[in-house]
């Protein structure tokens, strides 16, 4: 039975005027990306033309999108969800809605996009859709869904709120491992299909994992189960992302993100800027997992930098991995 979803996604009248950035930094190489992404006329005027690199052939490439104070906290203790970094700005509560606005951006440009259970919770019944309906109009004509699909990411399980309304609304499919099957199996209350389970080293058919995909889209949901125990593996789960059509996937759970990062995975990153300062024990990119060390840890060049005022900026990475910095001997 074919799923229904939303018939029309919500949106948000966007003055561009009051949101258009300016282009403080380009880094040359982006002109000579050769994928140009999905954007409008009103888009090129607020940020400018957005370009895209090779894709990789194995496995979908990958973005995320955050908003940080200036202290690289992605959230408040009192209020954690993640718009709330970018609204308490009161210098400029229109860069705030150009911050949204960017993340749209990035949206428009991806096939999927990672959003943690736990980032589920903080905030209940949300959508991973196009609030700009000239984005969302120009995916649809370059042959794309009006949304990217939503992979739910979580370790074991036990953090899905399995009644959230976004399972109903838009496209998903479960990121998860062996031990958080079991709890999906137990409380997903909808059909779906397994993709695995995938140990490290197993072989993938990626044509069967492609003809199931299309078998199922819109009918069964997809559980996708990689890694051992309660870890997953994402290099498999780009993998079968890639084998099931998606060239781009953006990131938008902290966690994730963080360990794309370690994996070497996370090919580039959109970071607003809100100059707002949080401190203490507030939550950042990361929070909780084991850091990187001085030796060991990824590295990145700046694409560009857009500015809205003196209290809000937007900048956009790429990663690169495998660099190691020099250190004289202590003495």
């Amino acid at each position: 039975m074919n799923n229904t979803y939303l018939e029309e996604y919500p949106k948000i009248t966007y003055d561009y005027d009051k949101i258009k950035l300016k282009k403080i930094f380009e880094n040359p190489e982006v002109a000579n990306y050769p994928n140009e992404g999905i954007q409008t006329k009103s888009s090129k005027k607020v940020f400018g033309e957005i370009r895209f690199p090779e894709f990789p052939d194995d496995r979908s490439y990958t973005m995320a999108s955050f908003v940080t104070s200036i202290d690289g906290k992605v959230a408040y203790l009192d209020r954690p969800q993640g718009p709330i970094v970018a609204k308490s700005n009161a210098l400029d509560p229109d860069g705030a809605e150009a911050d949204f606005w960017v993340l749209n951006l990035m949206r428009a440009n991806a096939d999927a996009v990672f959003v943690g259970a736990g980032t589920m919770q903080k905030e209940p019944d949300g959508l991973i859709c196009i609030f700009d309906k000239d984005l969302e109009e120009a995916r649809v004509k370059n042959g794309l869904s009006p949304t990217p699909w939503a992979v739910i990411c979580s370790l074991d399980g036990t953090d899905i709120p399995f009644k959230d309304s976004l399972i109903d609304n838009q496209p998903v499919i479960f990121n998860t491992s062996p031990i958080g099957f079991e709890v999906i199996k137990e409380k997903l209350n909808k059909d779906y299909y397994v993709v695995g389970p995938f140990a490290p080293k197993d072989q993938l058919d990626l044509s069967k994992i492609k003809s199931e995909f299309e078998e199922n889209k819109h009918k069964r949901i997809p559980v996708i189960v990689t890694g051992e125990k309660n870890q997953t593996d994402s290099h498999i789960v780009l993998k079968i992302l890639k084998a099931m059509g998606f060239d781009k996937a953006m990131v938008e759970s902290p966690s994730y993100c963080h360990a794309l990062l370690g994996d070497g995975l996370l090919d580039e990153m959109t970071l607003n800027y809100s100059c707002v300062y949080i401190g203490g024990a507030a939550v950042g990119l990361g929070d909780n997992m084991t850091p990187y060390t001085s030796e060991e840890h990824p590295h990145s060049e700046m694409l560009s930098i857009h500015s809205h005022s003196p209290s809000f900026f937007y900048f956009r990475h790429k990663f690169v991995y495998g660099k190691k910095p020099e250190f004289e001997e202590e003495v």
